[in-house]
């Protein structure tokens, strides 16, 4: 009954957060606390669905130990934060009663996004995702468990306004499907400017809080690039959301006996200004795909002067190309807020000139090694206080020397030098896996940078 009656009062909390965030002009600051996020090493964040995935390609058992072996994989690159994908954020990797686990619809939705493709990828993560359910096993759960006797960090990262399938996204969640109205124009997603879909959202997270003993939060910003509309007018409804989610974590810091717990937030490559391709060697897209943190709406400098995040990781979507590092750099210069540039599993030196379908060897591997470390090199002449990674996938591949897992499932490998999920190169994880310990501290990468590679 103390259960319930907690509950109903965090429920209202929210509720009442939520409805000050549209009628108070001065919303109530959050307790204001030192930022803690400048010495957090490296930055991983891990995408939502790719170990089931990987488990359900190589047909391994659907099993906790063998989901538990990825995430040790992960850790073995010695990241500061595991920040895990846990929602788009309507549609959650866990179970859940104030959201929608994404198993239940992920199958529909992918047959119907993408009606021509082979679709038995698809078929199998959800597969592997169900039967974990179904053993009593719980994904996230799991991954905290790993982190906690690793001693890392482990924040749950939300893509605050994902599109990942593209138009029908929004209809992941049975939130989402019961008020179609509620899309912003044009997109795939949900719109924050509506009243509930704020407050949906701020349950959700709650919920996390509840349920889960993880470090903090990351409101991932950078997946897609409709984060809220009308973003120049509307940019105040996502700092209600940064504001209302730290205080959630004050919250449950205090209720957990914790000083404070980490927020974090993925933005845009600048700070505002129009974004222009040339002023970001090797980045893929213009606009609107990577956009300002001005054009996304996304009021960074309110953030950190008002002590709301604890880290910054700014990204160009993909990401390909390095951030202005700079800029955040200077807005955080004196506040402890930790600003950690997002690096590619493909630096720009190797898309200037590709060393895709090169063949995978010793040179090959070299190059992408070092253009990775310079890249890396580059954030910290620039200030950065570490570096964050997106959709390295290292923990795909058996450890450096070796072919296969130990498991006894056997992949297939490509001769040439790609990252394909399907078939990869086995070089290319190895390369990965010798970075990851590295990118901590830039005099380790100097050295790494001037080895020869066996």
């Amino acid at each position: 009954m103390k259960n319930i009656a907690r509950s109903t009062i965090r429920l209202a909390t929210i509720a009442c957060l939520a409805a000050a965030c549209w009628h108070a002009p001065h919303p109530v600051l959050a307790t204001q606390a030192e930022p803690c996020g400048r010495n957090l090493g490296t930055i991983y964040n891990n995408d939502i669905n790719n170990i089931i995935w990987r488990i359900g390609m190589s047909k391994e058992p659907a099993t906790a130990e063998v989901y538990r072996r990825y995430v040790q994989r992960i850790l073995d690159g010695k990241p500061g934060v595991l920040a895990q994908c846990v929602g788009f954020p309507e549609g959650v990797l866990y179970p859940t009663k104030v959201d929608t686990n994404m198993a239940k619809h992920w199958v529909e939705l992918c047959q119907k996004t993408w009606p021509e493709a082979d679709q038995s990828g698809y078929v199998a993560q959800i597969d592997v995702l169900n039967k974990l359910f179904e053993s009593g096993a719980d994904p996230l759960a799991i991954t905290i468990d790993v982190c906690r006797r690793r001693g890392v960090r482990i924040v749950a990262s939300y893509r605050m306004n994902a599109e990942d399938l593209y138009a029908n996204t929004w209809m992941l969640s049975d939130f989402g499907r019961a008020h179609p109205e509620w899309r912003i124009a044009g997109a795939g997603c949900l719109d924050p400017a509506v009243p509930e879909v704020f407050e949906h959202r701020l349950k959700i997270l709650d919920e996390l809080l509840t349920n889960y003993d993880v470090d903090g939060i990351e409101l991932d910003f950078r997946r897609w690039y409709h984060m809220v509309s009308d973003p120049l007018n509307n940019h105040e409804v996502l700092t209600r959301m940064v504001r209302q989610t730290r205080a959630l974590l004050d919250e449950a810091a205090r209720r957990k006996g914790r000083k404070r717990l980490l927020l974090g937030a993925r933005v845009g490559p600048l700070l505002e200004g129009t974004f222009d391709k040339a002023d970001f060697p090797g980045a893929e897209y213009g606009e609107p795909i990577n956009m300002s943190c001005q054009g996304l709406g996304l009021d960074v400098k309110t953030w950190v002067d008002d002590g709301l995040v604890d880290y910054l990781c700014p990204a160009t979507f993909s990401p390909l190309g390095l951030p202005r590092t700079r800029e955040f750099v200077e807005l955080a210069k004196g506040t402890g807020v930790g600003v950690y540039p997002t690096l590619s599993q493909w630096p720009c030196g190797a898309t200037a000139a590709p060393i895709i379908g090169q063949s995978d060897n010793a040179q090959t591997q070299r190059r992408h090694r070092d253009d990775v470390c310079t890249e890396a090199l580059r954030c910290y002449d620039d200030g950065a206080d570490g570096v964050s990674l997106f959709n390295w996938f290292q923990h795909h591949y058996p450890p450096r020397a070796k072919d296969q897992f130990d498991s006894g499932t056997k992949r297939e490998w490509s001769t040439t030098y790609t990252a394909d999920m399907n078939i990869p190169a086995l070089g290319f994880g190895w390369v990965e896996q010798e970075i990851m310990p590295a990118l901590a501290d830039p005099t380790t990468l100097r050295k790494l940078l001037n080895e020869p590679r066996r």
